[in-house]
């Protein structure tokens, strides 16, 4: 059936939005026939009981919310990210509410009527709680003297979001290979099987020499200095947990090296000087593990792909050779990109539907001292649960200062 009523409020938008049209010019509107395409099962049954589609456009940022029963909507034509949320109920030997969400972006609503099904994901089924990527501050400082980048002050924080203790050995800090400024054509797209990733960077250990308790966090960081010394901009980093270390010696990028830190295992790193997080804020950050069985050696051997996608006359690039993370072995993935510039997600959505940003603009300059760090949902024992419902848009508070910078 139709929506009984067209929200009046809609058409009040729309009206605001083209008001620099002529009067006489006509809103072309489109009718949006909706529809779900639930989860596969290996076994069991899932029945979908509410949730609201919500139509978020692009260009002006205007939302319209569509609550689930409703099968058709009518909008002004325009491109659109798409999303549901809802609860369902999963029934094997008995039967669990669930929460379950999808994503479609880039949805071009044009030609007067058109069909649009929306693919959903089983999320927090069986969940027990694990480590969440916490805070990304990819931003760097800027040098007080000569007003550049500054370059080895960027961390990343991980926090155990569980109610018991977790071990941080062999977890591994990943970076995307692609920008979710840019979007490609790429063939194969595997993005519903893989992560594909330029930076693989796992924590030593044996499986027990890092316990962190609930609640607590760890930092690895780029160069584990007291950077406050040489630019009083930035912040001290000597006693950070973890520090990503290549091993360069090239006389203009040097990496450094302190001993008191222990190093990630690098993996793969597409760089051959040192690795600094993207300052623009364009990529997806996820931690994962290796399962047992796969060597760093394994890994590196058996997860590379060929992929090659069309240039803007029509022809196929050469075919470039990636690195894939399988989605399986991900725990948490956030995509990142500036406001302004978003294009796409560069992480399959039942990792991330959404992204959060560091500053609305792609500037080094105004991304300087800028993260992106983790909401609080709620206190548990005195401990900070921290939110993560997948959805890095309403995750994350985007664009504050790093929470390790000092205080102005």
């Amino acid at each position: 059936m139709k929506m009984k009523n067209f929200n009046l409020a809609l058409l009040l938008a729309a009206s605001l939005a083209f008001g620099a049209c002529s009067n006489n010019e006509e809103i072309k509107v489109s009718e949006v026939t909706l529809g779900i395409t639930l989860p596969a099962l290996s076994e069991g049954t899932i029945t979908l009981k509410s949730g609201t589609y919500t139509f978020t456009n692009i260009s002006n940022g205007l939302e319209t919310p569509v609550d689930y029963a409703g099968t058709q909507v009518t909008l002004p034509d325009g491109l659109y990210n798409v999303s549901f949320i809802g609860k369902a109920d999963l029934t094997t030997a008995q039967t669990t509410e669930v929460n379950v969400q999808g994503i479609q972006q880039n949805v071009s609503v044009t030609g007067g009527a058109m069909n649009l099904a929306i693919t959903l994901h089983i999320r927090n089924a069986n969940e027990q709680g694990n480590f969440v990527i916490a805070e990304v501050f990819s931003g760097g400082t800027i040098h007080p003297t000569t007003n550049k980048a500054y370059n080895g002050d960027q961390y990343i924080r991980i926090y155990n979001n569980s109610n018991q203790t977790l071990y941080a050995d062999s977890l591994i800090l990943l970076e995307s290979e692609f920008v979710t400024t840019r979007k490609q054509d790429y063939t194969p797209n595997i993005m519903g099987e893989a992560m594909t990733v330029q930076a693989i960077a796992m924590i030593p250990g044996n499986g027990k020499q890092h316990p962190i308790a609930p609640g607590a966090y760890i930092t690895l960081c780029d160069n584990a200095t007291d950077h406050s010394i040489e630019n009083s901009n930035s912040l001290n980093l000597s006693t950070a947990d973890f520090e990503w270390y290549t091993g360069s010696t090239n006389a203009n990028y040097p990496d450094i090296d302190n001993p008191a830190v222990p190093n990630l295992d690098m993996i793969y790193n597409y760089t051959k000087t040192i690795w600094v997080l993207t300052k623009q804020g364009n990529r997806a950050y996820a931690i994962g593990r290796l399962p047992k069985g796969v060597t760093p050696q394994n890994y590196l051997k058996d997860y590379t792909y060929d992929c090659h996608y069309t240039l803007a006359n029509g022809n196929p690039t050469k075919e470039f050779k990636y690195y894939k993370f399988p989605n399986s072995w991900i725990i948490d993935a956030v995509n990142m990109s500036p406001k302004n510039s978003y294009v796409w997600n560069v992480v399959d959505a039942s990792l991330d539907m959404g992204f959060t940003y560091i500053n609305a603009m792609n500037s080094t300059i105004e991304n300087a001292g800028k993260a992106v760090v983790r909401k609080v949902a709620y206190k548990e024992d005195n401990r900070d649960v921290l939110q993560d419902t997948n959805n890095s848009t309403v995750d994350f508070t985007p664009s504050v200062r790093a929470t390790l910078l000092p205080k102005h």
